[in-house]
């Protein structure tokens, strides 16, 4: 299911930004090895991405293709490990303890150290959440499934589109309204 989703939303992003899919790179050949020191047991939506592409360097030299999401790329296989280490000297200990979190793995970033999330939590639920240096931690899916079939429906109900200068961009009110209808009970989307 993964999968299926991630091949949707590549098509959707390379239609919208020809040329976005390509920017990504063919997956690096140590990729399960880099994963596997970082954790244990490497989460499928993980195995699903990298095995397909690389990422996005922080300092991609076309910053038309950084954008995974507006304004998060996909953190680059090679720079996965440093932004993991940067992110948990971030986190606070109460707000891991808080959200009942047993694993936490960035998977976007942007460039001001916010992070988009891979979580499982203590009661083995496998969700998404984004973290800030103001929010702190806030669940924004309740699965992977939910990240990715959210950001096609933001996709295909123009939330996202170029702006003038060919960046992807998106509309904050839709964002908030489509989001909240994909993510119910989820105060992220509503606040």
């Amino acid at each position: 299911m993964i999968d299926e989703l991630v091949v949707e939303y590549l098509s959707l992003s390379d239609k919208m930004r020809k040329g976005y899919k390509n920017s990504l790179g063919i997956a690096s050949q140590t990729w399960n090895e880099t994963l596997s020191r970082i954790m244990p047991v490497v989460p499928e939506v993980f195995w699903v991405i990298y095995q397909k592409v690389a990422g996005t360097y922080r300092n991609i030299e076309n910053q038309k293709f950084m954008d995974f999401v507006p304004g998060y790329r996909l953190i680059h296989i090679e720079e996965l490990e440093s932004e993991y280490h940067n992110l948990l000297q971030m986190l606070p200990l109460d707000d891991i303890c808080e959200s009942q979190i047993r694993t936490i793995m960035p998977l976007l970033a942007d460039y001001s150290s916010c992070y988009i999330c891979y979580v499982e939590t203590n009661d083995n639920e496998e969700t998404i959440f984004h973290y800030s240096l103001n929010d702190g931690l806030q669940k924004m899916h309740t699965s992977v499934e939910l990240f990715f079939k959210t950001i096609i429906a933001f996709y295909n109900q123009d939330v996202f589109y170029l702006d003038g200068d060919g960046f992807l961009d998106y509309d904050f009110e839709k964002e908030g309204v489509i989001g909240a209808e994909c993510n119910p009970g989820i105060d992220y989307w509503i606040e």
